[in-house]
């Protein structure tokens, strides 16, 4: 891989780089006080604007971009639709659209894997915890810890695509 095609790649990874870099505080957050707060969740949407425009710019791959574009606002309109009917939080709603954003350059399916992981480990610690009677069904779960597993194991998975690794598009 020429050194112009690892810098767009650096440069389009920026808002996926500040979201596992905020990961931590914001499943600390969370988990101790059920909220995402914006500060550390909306800088994800211009870091990534901003790095997947100058990525998509050195390497003439505008068609990324749009991906990008077309996954985070896709993302945010279901969020919308799961916080309006199905008790989805908005500041779950704004990270899985940060996490849609900052993968779309790099795969459609990515966020899809992400966000399917998420529910998929969130729903067996709670069968867990039900199960050890720590928990019932009408208690809530802080989903910002299990989304940024989710996006983080599949940015791991989407970035080793680039040195020679797995696809995520492995599914389509």
């Amino acid at each position: 891989m020429n050194p112009e095609s690892l810098l767009s790649i650096a440069l389009a990874s920026a808002g996926a780089i500040y979201l596992v870099s905020v990961a931590w505080p914001l499943s600390r957050i969370d988990i101790a006080e059920h909220r995402l707060p914006n500060r550390l969740v909306l800088p994800a949407f211009p870091i990534s604007i901003v790095g997947q425009l100058a990525g998509s710019a050195l390497s003439d791959q505008w068609l990324n971009l749009a991906v990008a574009a077309v996954a985070g606002a896709t993302a945010f309109v279901i969020g919308l639709a799961a916080n309006r009917w199905a008790s989805l939080g908005m500041g779950d709603v704004k990270l899985i659209s940060a996490i849609a954003l900052a993968m779309g350059w790099f795969s459609f399916m990515g966020p899809l894997l992400a966000v399917a992981l998420a529910f998929i480990i969130a729903s067996l610690v709670v069968l867990v915890l039900i199960g050890l009677g720590r928990s019932s069904l009408k208690s809530s779960i802080a989903l910002g810890p299990y989304l940024l597993v989710g996006f983080v194991l599949t940015q791991m998975l989407i970035w080793s695509t680039y040195l020679g690794g797995f696809s995520p598009n492995f599914f389509m």
